[in-house]
Parts: structure tokens; C-alpha cells; sequence
């Protein structure tokens, strides 16, 4: 599994101090950086633009010219402050020179100047479209935000506010270098900050961008990795996910002689009056892991209509007196289990297999409210939204989301060090000790019913069996698979949108198309 560490300011500060110690050149770094950010600057406008030509224009070769008359079109303002974070906008201000119609560096140091300029340069300015040939005064067309970065270390005086607020109401693509302008050690506004659509992120991902009201200022997130520092980075305890390399989790070649009782059987506990649908779709999720068989027991008065979804997988009706298949190697608990109807019995049954039962066990939804605490007999997953989270944890979700590192942890150590998946924006994986794991992958489309269903489906029929080729498949590994396989089963689908504009509704079920 590649990863990235997520670092703090003072572990970035460190960082370059000891590439500095080493030989490494300061100004070769801030080059670098700029050429790079210059470079991303390029690619965003392209691809805006391309996205935005695609709705007018059908023929490919139109297009193409289109856009390209468009990119000599555009006029770049680069916002210019005090420290490092200016020297690398004004780098690439020099390299984007000549790419582009025309680029203005606007220096922030008389901020009452750099506000009554800021405001005259878009004053006239109507929409991403208007033709710049028709004046030859400077009108912006992206802004590139190079004012604040990791060094801000006090509250934002009245006029940097003011600039910052008319940064943001002028309806121009912002462009933020590291971090946007504004944003303080704890990813808050200090007391604004910069609202960026994208972030090129400096080196490697810093704390700032994944904690507090970040997300409502940071757009995209793109992180420029090679920029010439010292190539030990830092190490922490939080870590981003690149990429998982199927192999570790899956058995990609099967010997000849194979059979299903080679590849575990999952049962899914799943589905009550009202919410069957949670029980097809983590049956069909489950399915796409490739086990060697699924069983789905349901609720009597979903039976029918669950066992009508389904063809390869086994499903029954639930009763005190039905019997658990032999063999069974995972179990998820909790799609679809939301019936008030549901009998106690269920539950009390329920507590005991996640005590007792000595193989892998996975809880999601409902049955987060009904798991014991403590140490159980096997393999322990939970996968709570963050109101799921607060509900165990007895908080609110707010306290949650204000640190979910903290909330994750917490959880782990009540469920006897189970692992966690703290879902939502950039999700998080681990346990009460060591690394935690952060997904980057994902999009706002996946805020609907049922994807969580998927997602926990998938990952039963991934811990259905625990050896590739005799070896032990790493837990923390299959998790973090499934978890940036599900996000970017969601990014493939939204990336066949023709443009930003079009309307592309899709639904839980086709995620697992793409698993």
C-alpha cells in the first residue's frame, strides 16, 4: 500500500530546515515549486475550460480550437504576500507568463492599496465567458492565491479581512498555493479565509486541510509531492492513501484446482419492513469481493423480497430457532436492520456473535446500537457515519467531526480495539493505537441511501477469507482497499459527466459496477 504522511506545520517547518542543513538550495525549492504550481495552474484552466466548451460545441475538432483560443484569452491575478507562500506565487507568476493573454502579480503589503486595486481590476468584469479582446484593460480570469500559507500564527487584521472578502465575492476560480489564505493550524478560518476551488498543496498534505471548516475552503485537493526537499519525509501517525494494490488483498491467480470452500462463506444479517433495499445491495457488494458464498438471512416480511433480488446468493428468513450455516468465515451486521419490529431476540443473538464468534465480524448501522463493549473472540470492524460515532460515544456529532482522529480512537478502545472506519469526507481507518489512514477518494454524489450498504457489503465478502496463497492478508490493508476502491467507484461514474453542467443522477447500486 502506498501511502503519503499528513503533516503538521511544525513537522513541514522541520522538514525544510533539515533539507536546508543538508545542502539543499532554498531558492531551487521555491523554483521548483513555482514551475510546478505554474504547471497545475495550466492544467486547472484547460480543463475548466474544456469542460465549459464541451456544452456549446459537439465537434471534437471545434472544440479543440475553441479551447485553445480560449487558454490566450485568459488573464491571471496572482495575489502576492510577505513570506515563502508569495515567493513561490511569484515564481510561478513569472512562469505562467507568456502562456496565457497576461498575468498581474498584485503584492499584499499596503493592504488598503492591494483592496482598492483588487476592486478595480474586477469591477467590470460579467462572466467566465466574456471576451477579453473587446478591452485591453487587465480583467482577471482565475486568481491565484498566494498570500498565506502554513506560517499564518495570529487572527487576520481588519483590512487582510476585507482583501479576503472581495477575493471571495468576485465569483472568479480561485487557485490556492499550500494552503488557502486565511486557514489557521486547526483548518479554521482566522477569522475568514480564502474559498478556494482548488488547493495545490505543497510537499505533502498538511493537518490544516483535513481538520475543523477546511473542506468549506479548500475545492480539490492536488498535492505537488516532488519540489527538491530532502527525501526522508517526516513520519507520523496519519497517513494518506494512494494506493492499494490489489494483489495484497484479492487472489488475482486462482490455482486450477480451486473450489468455493476455498474462499470463505459471509453471512449477512441485513434488511426489516421498510428497508430491504440495504440488504440487496451489501448481498450484491458482497458478491463483487468474490467469495466463495454469501448467505443473506433477513427478516420474515422482507424474506420475499430480498430472496427476489438476488440470484447467486442463499438467502432465509430469520427466527429464533433458524440455524447458522457451518462454515461461515465473516459475518456484517446492520444494512437495513432500522424496523422498529425487529424482536429483542434478534439483538441478544447479535451480541453474541460479535462476542463469541471467532471469525471476522462487521457492524454498520443500526447495529452500532447494539454491540457490546469490550474485547470479542475475532476480528472486529465498525463503520459508523459520524452521528453513528457520536450515538456510541455518547457526544455530538459536531464534538465528532472536531476531531475525528480523537473520536476514532475512542471508538476503537471502547470495542476492544476494533477497527474503525469513521466515514464521510475523507475517511478514516485504524484502531485505538498506531497509524491512521485517511481516504481521499470520493465525491459529494456519494451523500445518498445506500452507498454505506456497499461499502459494508463489499468488505464482508473481502474478510471472507484471510490467505492469498498461504499468506495472511494484512487487515488494515483490505479495509483501506475497500474504503478507496468504494470512493473511487464513485469518482469513475462522476468522471463520465460531458461537463460540470450536465445533470448525472446515479444511484448506490451502480458503485458496485465499478468495484
Amino acid at each position: 500500500m502506498l501511502t503519503l504522511p499528513i503533516l503538521t506545520a511544525e513537522q513541514m517547518r522541520q522538514w525544510e530546515e533539515d533539507s536546508w542543513k543538508n545542502g539543499i538550495s532554498q531558492l531551487d525549492v521555491i523554483r521548483i515549486v513555482g514551475e510546478v504550481v505554474a504547471k497545475y495552474v495550466l492544467r486547472i484552466i484547460y480543463d475548466t475550460i474544456s469542460d465549459c466548451y464541451n456544452v456549446l460545441e459537439n465537434d471534437s475538432e471545434e472544440s479543440q480550437k475553441g479551447v485553445e483560443q480560449m487558454m490566450q484569452m485568459q488573464q491571471i491575478l496572482v495575489l502576492v504576500g510577505p513570506g515563502h507562500n508569495g515567493d513561490d506565487a511569484r515564481v510561478a507568476a513569472n512562469f505562467l507568463r507568456g502562456k496565457v493573454k497576461e498575468v498581474q502579480v498584485l503584492e499584499v503589503k499596503d493592504t488598503q492599496k492591494a483592496l482598492k486595486t483588487f476592486k478595480k481590476l474586477v469591477a467590470d468584469r460579467k462572466n467566465f465567458f466574456e471576451p477579453m479582446t473587446t478591452s485591453s484593460r487587465f480583467c482577471p480570469t482565475f486568481i491565484l492565491d498566494g498570500m498565506f500559507g502554513i506560517g499564518l500564527n495570529r487572527p487576520l487584521s481588519q483590512d487582510y479581512v476585507d482583501l479576503i472578502n472581495a477575493v471571495n465575492e468576485c465569483q472568479i476560480p480561485i487557485v490556492a498555493v499550500d494552503i488557502p489564505s486565511g486557514l489557521n493550524e486547526e483548518g479554521m478560518p482566522w477569522p475568514v479565509a480564502v474559498r478556494a476551488q482548488f488547493t495545490l498543496t505543497v510537499g505533502a498534505l498538511k493537518r490544516c486541510l483535513i481538520r475543523g471548516e477546511s473542506s468549506k475552503y479548500i475545492g480539490k485537493i492536488e498535492v505537488l509531492e516532488d519540489i527538491g526537499l530532502n527525501p526522508d519525509m517526516p513520519a507520523g501517525d496519519l497517513e494518506c492513501i494512494k494506493q492499494v494494490n490489489p494483489a495484497k488483498v484479492f487472489d488475482l491467480n486462482r490455482p486450477l484446482d480451486c473450489h468455493k470452500g476455498d474462499f470463505g462463506h459471509t453471512l449477512i444479517l441485513a434488511g426489516s419492513m421498510g428497508y430491504h433495499g440495504a440488504a440487496v445491495l451489501a448481498a450484491k457488494a458482497a458478491a463483487a469481493a468474490k467469495p466463495g458464498l454469501i448467505t443473506v438471512c433477513t427478516m420474515p416480511e422482507t424474506y420475499i423480497p430480498v430472496a427476489s433480488h438476488l440470484v447467486t446468493q442463499m438467502v432465509h428468513s430469520w427466527s429464533p430457532e433458524w440455524q447458522m450455516p457451518k462454515g461461515i468465515t465473516s459475518i456484517l451486521v446492520g444494512p437495513g436492520l432500522a424496523a422498529p419490529s425487529i424482536p429483542q431476540s434478534f439483538w441478544d443473538w447479535v451480541r453474541d456473535l460479535w462476542r463469541n464468534f471467532p471469525g471476522n465480524m462487521i457492524a454498520d448501522a443500526s447495529a452500532l446500537d447494539h454491540i457490546p463493549d469490550g474485547k470479542s473472540a475475532g476480528v472486529r470492524v465498525i463503520t459508523p457515519h459520524p452521528g453513528e460515532a457520536a450515538r456510541c460515544l455518547n457526544i455530538t456529532a459536531k464534538e465528532v467531526q472536531a476531531d475525528r482522529q480523537g473520536a476514532l480512537r475512542k471508538l476503537s478502545e471502547k470495542y476492544g480495539d476494533a477497527y474503525v472506519v469513521l466515514k464521510g469526507y475523507q475517511t478514516l481507518i485504524g484502531t485505538a493505537k498506531g497509524k491512521i489512514y485517511l481516504n481521499h477518494t470520493g465525491n459529494p454524489a456519494m451523500a445518498q441511501g445506500g452507498t454505506g450498504d456497499v461499502l459494508a457489503g463489499f468488505l464482508s465478502g473481502l474478510f471472507a477469507y484471510n490467505y492469498i496463497c498461504e499468506e495472511p492478508i494484512d487487515n488494515i490493508e483490505r479495509i483501506c482497499y475497500a474504503v478507496y476502491s468504494h470512493g473511487k467507484a464513485a469518482d469513475d461514474i462522476e468522471s463520465e459527466k460531458l461537463s460540470p453542467f450536465e445533470v448525472h443522477p446515479w444511484t448506490a447500486d451502480r458503485l458496485i459496477e465499478y468495484l
